[in-house]
């Protein structure tokens, strides 16, 4: 992977997660519903779903959230990260993950008080998420190049 291009992606609001189905569920929200479909149709969909590769790398109170795969079909390996504050639900994620999650796209819509979340049906199945340690990191070029990244950039959160 390391000779391939490199596409960053963080634009996106961040992780939502589903408990209660067969296999957990991660949802990577966004706040348009033209940018739900254009991530599909132009970058998630040419993953093959048995190279994905989700990692979670937890500091003190929050996580760096990276997600990868390369593409045959778009000549290039898309990266999408982000830092996130750490959560019940990222805890209870992490603690009821045995294997296998899905990865599903959903469309924020804030309302006065709350907000809600429109699912859409896109799915892939990930297999290969893992939480390394920070020592860890430097095993996987991806994932060094991607915290490095994270951690250069001053919004953090």
């Amino acid at each position: 992977m390391v000779d391939t291009k490199i596409d960053w992606f963080d634009d996106f609001l961040g992780l939502g997660y589903h408990m209660y189905d067969v296999k957990p569920t991660i949802f990577l929200m966004f706040d348009g519903r033209k940018k739900v479909g254009n991530i599909w149709n132009k970058i998630i969909k040419y993953f093959p779903d048995d190279e994905i590769k989700i990692r979670f790398v937890e500091k003190e109170s929050n996580y760096d959230f990276v997600l990868y795969c390369q593409s045959r079909i778009l000549s290039t390996t898309w990266v999408f990260l982000k830092s996130l504050k750490i959560s019940e639900h990222y805890k209870q994620f992490k603690e009821d993950y045995e294997g296998t999650a899905n990865l599903k796209l959903a469309l924020y819509i804030p309302k006065k008080e709350t907000y809600e979340l429109e699912i859409f049906k896109y799915i892939k199945r990930v297999t290969d998420v893992k939480f390394p340690a920070e020592s860890e990191i430097e095993q996987d070029f991806i994932l060094s190049r991607s915290i490095k990244n994270l951690q250069s950039r001053p919004d953090k959160y």
